[in-house]
């Protein structure tokens, strides 16, 4: 479960203290397959990030599974990322003089992994999602779907319970998009968590909770997959 309690985080500009999120409560339960929806610069990045541990919040707590992230050193906030979360950015972010293979053996060769093994379950995942014949090529070397697929393996290739996805088929021709978002679907089955920020109302339906932000204010939160009418979030 992924908790917020009394969030809160500002920026400091031309000697004024802008908001860029504020929440008071909110949580995603395990297995949740949520979308943050909400104009630009409506804040769904910096919560993003917040949840991931990679921004700290100016008060408040962000908790998963218990655990209070900004309690913790970089380090280990570091390390709870790579037992918990996998992430998905609109940029890819593959590293441009590795092959698709060595791009996905990244976050293995973090662990104790074998090289044996990493080799093996970066293979297995490349193939499972179609990419058997371009394990050798560079990012230069593949179709913008394939570089989101690629990227999508080095997430998932350590299984984390945890998916966040930022913008994730903001750059993807409609093919590339569904293939996508068969894969989170198939990742909610599977009992992951899954938080994506779009801007994609179609993407948004795919979710089973949206949460909307307007001026970093969490607004409403309603359920994706019934008639029920939205609610008012804690903000």
């Amino acid at each position: 479960m992924i908790q917020l309690e009394a969030i809160r985080k500002d920026y400091q500009r031309r000697g004024q203290i802008l908001t860029a999120f504020a929440c008071e409560s909110q949580q995603i339960e395990d297995g949740e397959y949520v979308a943050i929806v909400g104009p630009s610069g409506s804040g769904k990045t910096t919560l993003l990030s917040m949840l991931g541990g990679m921004l700290s919040p100016t008060t408040g707590r962000v908790l998963v599974d218990g655990i209070s992230l900004y309690e913790h050193s970089v380090a280990e906030r570091s390390a709870i990322r790579g037992q918990k979360m996998g992430f998905v950015f609109q940029s890819f972010n593959l590293i441009p003089y590795l092959s698709a293979l060595q791009n996905v053996q990244v976050p293995l060769s973090f662990t104790t992994t074998s090289a044996s093994e990493q080799l093996e379950r970066a293979t297995e995942m490349l193939t499972q999602l179609g990419l058997a014949e371009r394990l050798h090529h560079k990012p230069s070397e593949l179709s913008v779907g394939q570089q989101q697929r690629v990227a999508l393996a080095r997430t998932l290739v350590n299984d984390p319970q945890i998916i966040l996805a930022d913008e994730p088929t903001g750059n993807l021709d409609p093919t590339s998009r569904e293939v996508v978002l068969e894969i989170f679907e198939q990742c909610h089955q599977q009992g992951r968590t899954l938080v994506v920020v779009t801007h994609d109302p179609s993407v948004a339906q795919r979710a089973t909770r949206r949460l909307t932000l307007v001026d970093g204010m969490l607004v409403r939160a309603e359920d994706a997959s019934s008639n029920a009418s939205p609610q008012v979030a804690a903000a």
